[in-house]
């Protein structure tokens, strides 16, 4: 575990492998962490917006999400160029996780925050900065991931209990079908973020059980899903994770203590800290934005 720093909602953790390092972002504010596993330092960077995700472009910059919308940034972190916001003219609306399809796209989903139970969030991607709806109906659109090999993705529809299972075409750029995946009942809480290990299975944050599960899709039917395991953390909200390290068998998993009573917190004192954990299936690199295809890089 990490308690150097704590946030208020750790969310969005991409390792680097050439820096060996993991970057995350404080969902709550306007900053962006990189920890340096090598030297065991952290380097904290202030952001112009308030940040939701962070995302790794192939040539090395990267883009955020915020609540004022999408951003390119270079590697520094000091540079910034906006690509858009659907969520512009809805003042209760705002971006939340965004994550790099494996055919190079970005994808990214929506939240309204004066009512976070409203179905009023979407699923988008942006393709040559032209930002398309994918599917709509969420209360917060939370948690992307993909299955290169089966062609599928999934997201959250966090505070209605459920993960969606998308069957994609083969470019992966097109919903063909659509499946609940996995629904959560009341003391598993709700899930967040989302990644996927090299087998394919899909692993599952909890925000309010502080649980992170795994699951083993089935290879030939979109929708079913074979629990594998879970690890229980000492926290109320685990945000999100993913794979790093070498050979990719680190979990690395956000966590926070928003909103915690002062009971919940005496009894979690390590919410918002970031978990470095074994993992217990063996990960594999997150897909990275084509910087290219979306016209930001010559």
């Amino acid at each position: 575990m990490l308690n150097q720093i704590k946030t208020v909602i750790g969310e969005s953790p991409v390792w680097n492998a050439k820096s060996n390092s993991i970057l995350w972002v404080e969902a709550a504010g306007k900053s962006a962490f990189q920890y340096d596993l090598t030297n065991r330092v952290v380097e904290e960077f202030y952001l112009p917006f308030e940040v939701t995700a962070v995302v790794p472009c192939d040539n090395s910059d990267w883009i955020f999400a915020s609540k004022q919308g999408l951003f390119y940034s270079n590697a520094e972190f000091d540079h910034f160029t906006p690509l858009g916001d659907p969520c512009s003219n809805e003042s209760a609306l705002h971006l939340n996780d965004a994550v790099a399809n494996p055919n190079g796209e970005l994808w990214f989903g929506s939240l309204n925050c004066d009512d976070l139970n409203a179905p009023d969030g979407k699923l988008y991607k942006l393709t040559k900065q032209t930002i398309s709806e994918l599917d709509g109906g969420f209360s917060v659109a939370n948690g992307i991931a993909f299955n290169f090999e089966l062609k599928r993705a999934y997201c959250s529809n966090m505070f209605q209990r459920k993960v969606y299972e998308y069957q994609l075409d083969e470019s992966m750029t097109r919903i063909i079908a659509k499946q609940v995946f996995i629904e959560f009942n009341q003391e598993e809480g709700f899930p967040d973020g989302l990644c996927v290990d090299k087998a394919g299975n899909l692993y599952v944050c909890h925000w309010d059980s502080g649980l992170v599960s795994y699951y083993q899709p089935s290879p030939t039917q979109v929708g079913q899903a074979h629990k594998l395991g879970q690890l229980v953390l000492p926290v109320k909200h685990t945000t999100r994770c993913t794979f790093g390290g070498p050979n990719y068998e680190t979990l690395f998993v956000t966590t926070a203590h928003y909103q915690l009573s002062d009971h919940e917190a005496q009894c979690y004192p390590r919410s918002g800290e970031l978990f470095i954990l074994d993992a217990p299936t063996s990960g594999k690199p997150e897909a990275q934005v084509d910087a290219r295809l979306l016209g930001l890089s010559d």
